[in-house]
């Protein structure tokens, strides 16, 4: 019995060093580097920094006769999204979006039809943009965010979606219609999805909750304490 307690200790110690390790690695990695490979969405919300300067009247003028050409230039398109209704914690889903101005009715023919789909209709310049977020969730776009649109075949945007909080959680997904450097709000979406956990989860995400450094000298104490075992019964 004793051996056998002593075996799981030095699993145990194993198991914690290891993955302690792993987070801690994770945590002391440069925040500040940045994927230059990354669509840079967030920039194309506004106009680049060089141009910001105090308004003038003229200023104004320009910018709502711009924007007043802009309107005056949207044009209805249908448009759909699918995302799944519930997903597991820790575990990736996709989550897409699809515009369709071939003149065709429906956008949801471009979707992959796994989870819950929303059909609508979106104004749409030369080019749009596509912007999914939800706090509760690690989002990796695997398409580019901004799109010219296409009069042959669908625009399909694709994230890759792992849930890092269990719960109904929020999705949140936002289309701009842009031209030069100006980006008009065309739709949002807000799309509720709850996240399971197993029993293995479960015990995964108290995991995560621990400090990385408070695993590894946990999982040292156990693994000596499994060694001490071992060697106290090898010695009888």
């Amino acid at each position: 019995m004793i051996r056998f307690i002593s075996l799981l200790l030095v699993l145990a110690g194993l198991a914690l060093v290891g993955w302690g390790a792993m987070r801690y690695v994770g945590v002391v990695q440069p925040s500040e580097a940045v994927d230059e490979s990354a669509p840079k969405s967030v920039e194309m919300h506004s106009a680049p920094a060089e141009s910001f300067r105090a308004a003038s009247d003229d200023d104004t003028f320009s910018t709502a006769s711009t924007r007043s050409s802009m309107m005056s230039r949207l044009r209805n398109v249908p448009i759909a999204h699918e995302t799944p209704s519930s997903a597991r914690y820790n575990r990736s889903f996709e989550v897409t979006v699809a515009l369709d101005a071939t003149g065709d009715t429906t956008a949801a023919d471009a979707l992959p039809g796994d989870g819950n789909i929303v059909e609508g209709e979106a104004q749409v310049l030369e080019k749009a943009q596509a912007i999914l977020s939800g706090p509760a969730f690690d989002i990796q776009p695997i398409s580019p965010s901004i799109q010219t649109v296409s009069t042959v075949t669908e625009n399909v945007w694709r994230w890759k979606v792992t849930p890092l909080e269990t719960g109904m959680q929020t999705l949140r997904i936002e289309l701009f219609a842009l031209e030069n450097n100006e980006a008009l709000p065309i739709r949002t979406f807000s799309d509720n999805v709850e996240v399971k956990v197993s029993r293995l989860g479960q015990v995964i995400a108290a995991a995560d909750q621990f400090d990385p450094l408070f695993m590894v000298l946990g999982g040292i104490g156990s693994l000596l304490a499994g060694l001490f075992g071992v060697a106290r019964f090898f010695r009888k």
